[in-house]
């Protein structure tokens, strides 16, 4: 039996004659694993000692040996293995003990008192920060939470950097579970943990504020406000403060304390001290949030702190808000060429001029409508419902003809029907180019086709019933583009029996 089948077997005959016969104790296998290794693995502590005594380190490339015995829970074979080990690993095999539930172990790694401030050298200060903890699931925070309140009426003499990971973990538990554990953590004077702390997890820097931000824990949010330490304008993900990152959670503003909490945050954020992705990638959520609010204090602290970095992402908001000069920026960097903002954020600023037709923000969004029409990148048919006040019937040419709009958009093309009609040219060409075609099939997917608007919309002509979404014509410019409502196409073809049966009261 070779030396690395005697220590997966914890044979310490076998182990003996391997070693008498010359065997390199701690020379790898084939997976560059030492004979060790495998004692540890399967918790053969008398081999695990044999193996020492003939000079076996407890240390190899890559993960140490010891973190595998904290892993499998060996807690005899921890205690062995401690004298054996370097200090750069031991902090991880603290945090391992803890978030798995192996406490005993734990509570023997802090019985060393390696953990305790005193007694953490600088250079070991520097590699527990450098080398950061591991992405637990939320199973750890309720170790970590189970662990601190079993002992806290002890003294549990640990580096603050183990509180700050505890605090972490209870600030990105799910519904505000880590309330209990934030409140002990940063109680009194003298708080275990520090409210602004920086964890490195695999390689990124968490922050407390913002984990709790980005998981709409209102409840933590609410108590890491109201600290005189906290710093609100602190960074994380995205180089986005916690205001940004509170507004992209959809939860957010869905009650009276999340829009409390989001004001607040927004009173604190410092302007033109922030990098965003230009792309805007991830800034949708946060203006679709912002325009379902509608909050004009919110939506001019959201434009001054992304500004331009936004791109065309932002055009909603800044006619949202009147901001002409911003919308002149945007508009002279060829928006005719760029990506627009998905159909969702036109939709929302429409249904903001339903509530408010005065609006003076409807100036700005008509120059805008009139540009992008100029430059074809809108259908002349937006201008015209803008024009009628129409703005029901305009929300569904913000979409491409060739998908189907949500429920709300068909809805209100129905609802904007009988204001249409009274302009037969503009019926006419909506229907011509397809889009009554569309908002046919649309509402017998909706399951909206009983309602007294269907029934007119059958009136229309050039309707297809064969074909749910005709396809685009080639127009004299070139051929249609498939992802923007610029070209819709017009319906051609027989027309049949219906595929469905009329409500009785049908003329």
């Amino acid at each position: 039996m070779d030396l690395y089948e005697a220590a997966r077997q914890g044979s310490v005959d076998d182990i003996k004659s391997a070693v008498e016969e010359g065997c390199d104790i701690n020379a790898p296998d084939e997976n560059e694993k030492p004979a060790l290794w495998f004692a540890v693995q399967r918790g053969h502590l008398d081999a695990c000692r044999l193996l020492i005594a003939h000079g076996a380190r407890a240390e190899k490339q890559g993960q140490s040996i010891l973190e595998l015995a904290v892993q499998e829970g060996h807690t005899e074979i921890v205690k062995l293995l401690w004298p054996h080990s370097k200090t750069g690993t031991q902090h991880r095999c603290l945090e391992t003990a803890i978030s798995l539930g192996f406490h005993e172990i734990a509570d023997f790694l802090i019985g060393t008192q390696a953990f305790e401030y005193q007694h953490l050298q600088a250079s070991d200060l520097e590699i527990l920060k450098n080398d950061g903890f591991s992405r637990r699931e939320l199973a750890a925070f309720q170790q970590w939470e189970r662990f601190i309140f079993a002992r806290r009426s002890e003294k549990l003499s640990l580096h603050h950097i183990f509180f700050d990971y505890a605090l972490l973990l209870a600030t990105k538990a799910d519904r505000n579970a880590g309330l209990r554990l934030v409140n002990l953590l940063l109680e009194g004077n003298k708080p275990l943990a520090d409210a602004n702390c920086l964890i490195k997890i695999d390689e990124e820097i968490e922050i407390p504020l913002i984990s709790a931000a980005e998981k709409c824990n209102l409840e933590v949010l609410a108590i890491l406000i109201e600290r005189p330490d906290i710093r609100l304008t602190i960074c994380g993900k995205h180089n986005w403060p916690a205001f940004l990152h509170l507004l992209a959670n959809p939860k957010s503003l869905a009650s009276e304390k999340g829009q409390a909490i989001a004001r607040m945050l927004s009173k604190e954020t410092l302007v033109d001290s922030f990098l965003i992705d230009s792309k805007g990638a991830h800034l949708e959520t946060v203006f679709q949030n912002v325009l379902r609010l509608g909050d004009d204090v919110l939506v001019k602290q959201v434009i001054d702190l992304v500004q331009g970095a936004a791109g065309i992402f932002i055009l909603p908001l800044l006619i949202r808000a009147n901001e002409t000069n911003g919308l002149k920026w945007i508009l002279n960097n060829d928006i005719a060429n760029a990506s627009m903002p998905p159909p969702i954020l036109w939709v929302l600023l429409c249904n903001f001029f339903q509530r408010n037709p005065n609006s003076e923000a409807l100036k700005p969004f008509t120059r805008v409508a009139e540009f992008l029409v100029e430059k074809t990148v809108w259908d002349p048919m937006i201008l015209a419902c803008l024009n009628s006040r129409n703005f029901c019937f305009v929300k569904q040419f913000f979409y491409p003809l060739n998908e189907v709009p949500p429920r709300e958009v068909t809805e209100e093309t129905l609802a904007g029907h009988f204001q249409a009609s009274a302009d037969q040219s503009l019926v006419r060409d909506w229907a011509e180019k397809g889009f009554a075609n569309a908002a046919l099939w649309s509402a017998i997917r909706s399951g909206i086709w009983k309602s007294a608007a269907f029934a007119s919309l059958l009136s229309c002509t050039d309707i297809d019933l064969d074909e749910p979404f005709p396809r685009e014509k080639r127009l004299a410019t070139g051929a249609a583009n498939k992802s923007s409502p610029i070209f819709p196409g017009s319906s051609t073809g027989e027309k049949r029996k219906l595929p469905f049966t009329l409500p009785r009261d049908h003329p």
